[in-house]
């Protein structure tokens, strides 16, 4: 008999062994009201809770082997800064004063109100720190209970390398102790690729599967499974011949991934001598240290997104913090940074009307940075400022207007005016790029192009709104096809477009790190990669295979043929071996 189970493979990978359930017990949270004499001695009950949570985390880094605190050392730090964050331990404060009550339910009360904030939002990177924000609440309610929490329970073996742990959701403390106890895989109920614990998971090279709903419930103590998290599946089966085969397949990864990393110290150039460039996408210090140990070229795209998490909109030496640590840890390499990109319910009260009732085509990107020009100009200020450290360029995000471009730049001359009155020293001449994700943008690039030093194309949004298809529901799905004549048409018109201005092109998105795209992006003139560290080596290999002119031979015609057969058929064709 097999049980399959699905969810969400964060991580490539395929772990084999027994399950170990990481359970955790239930706390019992009192709720009362305080006698206006009790308020102080409350305020000071839950100041010490801060403390003592705070300890927890400083301890458990200190413990941490020097790979361990490389990729999670800075998460740990996160949470640290959490437990000190106005917006939930100083609100919380103010709610025991407020309706006198304690600690507890004043924790409770206002983390519930923080998980609505976010449950509003609609870009799911934002929505998702409220991981962190559970996580950090437990670890509070836990001292304030006087049931000091560990970071692991003592039931957990101390050795773990033929063992898959399961538990409801992971903190970067757990999996940084699982780790070190060579935890061969990992499951959870909860949580998706934008996690703190994917990040980590990456980082360390653990296989993890999450979002795999019920299992708890449908996976037992001590049962043999199987992780494969490239596909996102866990198998709860005895058969030996299953496991054979996967143990088989574990072997060939693990060797497929050897023979890939050996092209990462090769020159990036195709076949015929064209000359590529590999970037990455990172967000955090775990992402941003991979990178630069891969080899990669720089950060072509840095998410601001996770800088917002709380009440920062508008701290712009917290900023500033994060992009000099970035801009540091790349020693030299090009830091590209994204201006923020969520949603309209980030915005703040007076600006709230603004928010319309479909966010997918509404105030976001650079539109919501225009409309909240405070908010931009500390974030554009704080950009600045760490170009003084390094190579640092602005990418604006969802353009669809000349207009927008023109304003946006005024705004960073009159920051850096700002700055140089202030007697700090910004580069003159920061490129500022502008990402293409609509159909509007893609005719316009031309225009665009002009305004800009760079364009950067957005793969996953350009698809989605060209094909007017939603990859996540299962209704349409099946309609999603990036390798479609209307996509491959449109990507060449943004080519063309920064062509005649000049300006070079670069793809992020799932298209840039498969590498089954990566002869038709060549064939195409697209000669700039930023994606995931992950797939790094696998995108390098491909294209180091490739014959160039004859990929552009093969778009050229394929361009010219209104009956050429676009999908799979040419992308076999513009393979290595094609």
């Amino acid at each position: 008999m097999i049980l399959a189970l699905s969810g969400s493979g964060v991580s490539d990978g395929i772990a084999l062994g027994q399950l170990h359930v990481l359970s955790r017990g239930e706390l019992q949270l009192p709720e009362y009201h305080l006698e206006s004499d009790e308020v102080e001695t409350e305020v000071e009950r839950l100041r010490a809770a801060i403390e003592a949570a705070t300890a927890v985390l400083a301890e458990t880094e200190r413990q941490l082997d020097d790979e361990t605190r490389d990729s999670t050392g800075e998460l740990l730090q996160v949470h640290r800064l959490m437990l000190r964050d106005s917006s939930l331990t100083g609100a919380a404060e103010q709610v025991i004063r407020d309706a006198r009550v304690n600690a507890e339910w004043a924790l409770d009360r206002q983390a519930a109100e923080l998980r609505r904030r976010f449950s509003r939002l609609d870009d799911a990177y934002i929505a998702l720190r409220v991981e962190d924000l559970d996580q950090v609440v437990r670890l509070l309610q836990s001292r304030l209970a006087d049931q000091p929490e560990r970071v692991l329970d003592a039931r957990v073996p101390h050795r773990l390398d033929d063992t898959v742990v399961l538990a409801a959701d992971l903190s970067p403390a757990e999996l940084a102790a699982l780790h070190q106890r060579d935890v061969a895989g990992l499951i959870t109920e909860h949580g998706s690729v934008w996690s703190h614990a994917a990040i980590v998971a990456r980082a360390l090279n653990i296989p993890m599967v999450m979002a795999v709903h019920r299992a708890q419930r449908l996976l037992r103590e001590g049962e043999p499974v199987i992780l494969d998290s490239h596909y996102g599946i866990v198998l709860a089966t005895r058969d030996e011949r299953l496991h054979g085969h996967y143990a088989e397949k574990q072997s060939a990864a693990r060797q497929s991934r050897r023979n890939l990393e050996r092209y990462l110290t090769v020159p990036a150039c195709t076949r015929d001598g064209l000359r590529f460039h590999l970037f990455c996408n990172a967000d955090l210090a775990p992402e941003i240290r991979r990178c630069r140990e891969l080899g990669a070229g720089g950060v072509g795209l840095m998410r601001s997104e996770f800088v917002f998490t709380f009440d920062e909109l508008n701290d712009e030496d917290a900023q500033y913090r994060i992009y000099r640590e970035a801009v540091e840890l790349l020693d030299g390499r090009p830091l590209t940074i994204r201006t923020l990109d969520a949603g309209a319910d980030k915005l703040p009260d007076d600006l709230k009307r603004l928010s319309g009732p479909n966010p997918a085509l509404g105030l976001r990107g650079i539109r919501m940075s225009l409309a909240m020009q405070e908010s931009f100009r500390v974030q554009l200020r704080a950009m600045l400022r760490a170009s003084c450290h390094g190579p640092v360029r602005i990418l604006l995000p969802m353009i669809s207007q000349v207009a927008e471009i023109r304003r946006a730049r005024e705004l960073i001359v009159q920051c850096r005016e700002q700055l140089r009155g202030e007697g700090v020293r910004a580069d003159p001449e920061i490129p500022i790029g502008g990402m293409i994700e609509t159909p509007a943008a893609a005719l316009m690039t031309a225009q665009f192009a002009r305004e800009l030093d760079f364009v950067s194309i957005g793969s996953n949004d350009l698809v989605q709104y060209l094909l007017a298809v939603d990859r996540q529901d299962e209704l349409v799905s099946h309609l999603f096809e990036p390798a479609s004549r209307a996509v491959i048409e449109t990507l060449a018109t943004i080519v063309t477009g920064a062509a005649r201005a000049g300006r070079p092109v670069q793809i992020c998105g799932e298209l840039a790190g498969d590498p089954r795209f990566s002869g038709l992006l060549i064939g195409l003139g697209i000669t700039q990669f930023s994606l995931p560290p992950g797939q790094l080596a696998a995108v390098k290999s491909t294209l180091v295979k490739l014959d160039a002119a004859a990929c552009r031979e093969t778009m050229q015609a394929f361009l010219n043929d209104p009956e050429a057969e676009a999908g799979a058929a040419l992308l076999d064709q513009l393979g290595p071996s094609g």
